[in-house]
């Protein structure tokens, strides 16, 4: 109920998010909504909605970079010592960060194709981690086929009322991505615990 109000304050104000100032304010509530850690695949779609499924999906990625390099720093700054005092008093937990040190850009980029690892909590988990803000970047090009498929199907809706009624896109192409992602995150994973016990 309370979305559906929001969308159509949203559609009522659609002339003002059309201008310079109103593209700053769909940013700004972007950025707030991945450091928040709530969904924001509504507000891809309301984005290819409002500006169409090129420049919706430019805002998009923009948005999101912005929102998750914040949250990764935020994490590293103020999490991520209290975490190294927890794999002291617990070596085995150490095994995640290994695994996702050993991986690097390889692994990052694998998760963000995959639709089964939520966007926001990521952000957080890579702060914690020996993760080197430049892999983390380019990790973020990952997103781009889901930030296009969601604004293209935005794009399509001719009115608030479709928007609403859209269902989560499943597009082929994909989810045949983000299951070959999904394996190889898991495969990779695997490989490099293997090897981190092995040589405990």
């Amino acid at each position: 109920m309370r979305m559906n109000i929001f969308l159509e304050n949203i559609y009522n104000l659609s002339f003002f998010f059309n201008t310079g100032i109103g593209i700053f304010s769909f940013v700004c509530i972007y950025i707030l909504i991945v450091l928040l850690i709530l969904p924001a695949s509504w507000l891809s779609l309301l984005s290819g909605f409002l500006y169409g499924s090129y420049l919706g999906s430019i805002i998009v990625f923009i948005s999101a970079f912005i929102g998750a390099s914040v949250a990764f720093f935020v994490s590293k700054s103020f999490f991520a010592k209290k975490l190294k005092n927890l794999f002291t008093r617990y070596p085995k937990l150490s095994v995640m960060e290994k695994v996702v040190e050993k991986g690097g850009l390889k692994l990052i980029f694998l998760a963000r194709l995959s639709p089964i690892f939520p966007f926001s909590i990521l952000n957080y988990f890579y702060g914690l981690n020996n993760v080197k803000f430049r892999d983390f970047a380019l990790g973020l090009l990952g997103i781009i086929p889901g930030t296009f498929l969601y604004c293209s199907i935005g794009s399509l809706a001719n009115s608030i009322q479709e928007l609403k009624n859209v269902q989560t896109p499943n597009n082929l192409y994909i989810t045949i991505i983000g299951i070959i992602s999904t394996f190889l995150v898991v495969f990779f994973s695997a490989k490099y615990s293997k090897k981190y016990f092995e040589n405990s």
